[in-house]
């Protein structure tokens, strides 16, 4: 099986890197710049039209969206226990990597482009404190989670791990005061530890350098 990742530093393709990592599988990393407009190009509307990241191409055939990808790694490599047994428990954990997707991440964005949510001048501001209050609200949701857990599901890593890592780093990275989030944070230190997510990290600052010098 050939196995390409189109990844950009910073974004959400990090989740399935991690989880094919976790997964042991073989797969080509696939860099695309999109500060220099990358994704933009002919040749990558070929690869995805919406023009997003991340895209896994499996044996010549993308597919998209983090929830379809993490289900997909899930159900190839169930040895990696990606998602929990069970049949309610696993769709507990799929309805949990949809929350990531369809009510955390869109809370993020609007803290990196606020032009994208409203055109009048000088509203930027408005539009990431509204945005804010929204991710203090998801993660207090996830702060009851993991009472008492280390982890979301199953009492091991899963790839709502992984989605929610990315959530919680990113909303640090631009600026969202955490504190309030003890056990959010604890979890993130779990994450930063284990080797999956120390390899991306290396990985990640070898292509920022790479973008810096192009």
């Amino acid at each position: 099986m050939n196995l390409i990742l189109f990844y950009t530093p910073g974004a959400c393709s990090l989740v399935p890197y991690l989880t094919l990592t976790e997964a042991g599988a073989d797969f080509q990393v696939q860099p695309v710049n999109m500060g220099k407009g990358e994704h933009l190009k002919p040749e990558y509307d070929r690869v995805n039209p919406k023009h997003k990241v991340p895209v896994l191409v499996i044996d010549g055939e993308p597919l998209t969206e983090n929830v379809a990808l993490q289900i997909w790694i899930a159900r190839q490599f169930p040895q990696a226990r990606l998602l929990p047994s069970g049949s309610l428990e696993e769709m507990r954990a799929i309805a949990f990597l949809a929350w990531c997707a369809s009510a955390i991440h869109p809370a993020i964005t609007p803290n990196a482009r606020p032009q994208r949510y409203c055109d009048l001048p000088g509203s930027e501001d408005s539009v990431r404190r509204c945005a804010q209050a929204l991710l203090k609200q998801h993660f207090a949701v996830a702060e009851q989670s993991l009472e008492g857990r280390d982890w979301f599901f199953a009492d091991h890593y899963t790839a709502a791990d992984a989605y929610f890592y990315w959530c919680f780093r990113r909303a640090g990275q631009l600026g969202t005061d955490l504190l309030a989030f003890p056990n959010c944070h604890a979890h993130f230190e779990r994450m930063e530890a284990r080797p999956s997510t120390q390899k991306l990290l290396a990985y990640e600052a070898e292509v920022i350098a790479e973008f810096a010098r192009a």
